[in-house]
């Protein structure tokens, strides 16, 4: 006879449910980081999620463009609202001396090497803090912050696990660094005189992470090209925007970040 008295299957799933909802979500409290490094003023807006994890927790660094700053750019991209179980430092650049626009350096040696020194002592401070390892940290980078995440990718290799660049361009890129997975994002409605330095981009990091092969589909967005051996992946794709962090950009940088890339074979 049929009864209208759930079933205890049903009543499991529906507590599930009822406790899911019910469930505190994981927030992300701000702290504001500063630092003194050669004389000079710098800081690291941060989110940390406010709970506890038996795991060392996934620190995301993000680097904003030209012209920008930490809080404004955390104001347009959100990520820490996005991932708030991640820790999420959004550095501020300085400005240049050729530049009154806060910005990041570009090649070793420029700045005196204020941003790569900046890299470090937030890294170790994260460590320090919080227990973050290399093979859970990741660095992106939009615009000239995507210069300077090819730059780290060149000279600071081990400090993370994957490297994303967004609205970059830099066909001439060359490291005898190790290979590391790299996502590679460039909106369609950029200005079209960066098309072909898109390409060569495309063409200077497959020659550096060492991928060859058939393309696959990746994400809804991008290719995947698989690495050779002593190679990494490399996954690269176009938006359908100009000049400024894409819509679905903290979905696919999360999903690229949170997967289990074999480690560099040599």
């Amino acid at each position: 006879m049929p009864t209208s008295e759930p079933g205890t299957a049903f009543r499991r799933r529906l507590m599930a449910a009822l406790l899911l909802v019910l469930a505190p979500a994981v927030q992300a409290a701000e702290e504001m980081l500063e630092f003194e490094i050669d004389g000079q003023a710098r800081r690291v807006l941060l989110y940390v999620p406010d709970t506890s994890s038996a795991e060392p927790r996934t620190l995301m660094v993000v680097f904003h463009g030209r012209g920008d700053d930490d809080r404004a750019f955390a104001n347009a991209v959100r990520l820490h609202q996005d991932w708030p179980d991640a820790i999420v430092a959004y550095p501020r650049g300085e400005k240049r001396a050729d530049s009154p626009m806060r910005g990041w350096q570009y090649r070793v040696g420029e700045q005196g090497d204020r941003d790569l020194k900046l890299t470090d002592r937030l890294l170790e401070e994260m460590a320090k803090r919080y227990g973050t390892r290399p093979e859970k940290t990741h660095v992106a980078g939009f615009s000239n912050g995507g210069h300077f995440t090819l730059l780290l990718l060149a000279e600071r290799t081990e400090a993370f696990a994957t490297f994303t660049v967004i609205g970059s361009v830099q066909p001439d890129f060359a490291s005898d660094a190790t290979p590391k997975p790299v996502l590679y994002l460039f909106g369609r409605g950029e200005d079209p005189r960066h098309k072909q330095d898109w390409a060569g981009t495309v063409q200077a990091l497959a020659r550096h992470n060492r991928t060859k092969g058939p393309l696959t589909n990746f994400m809804g967005c991008c290719q995947l090209q698989s690495p050779a051996p002593g190679g990494a992946a490399f996954v690269f794709g176009t938006y359908g925007a100009g000049h400024i962090w894409p819509s679905q950009g903290n979905e696919w940088l999360m999903e690229f970040t949170r997967q289990e890339w074999p480690p560099v074979v040599h």
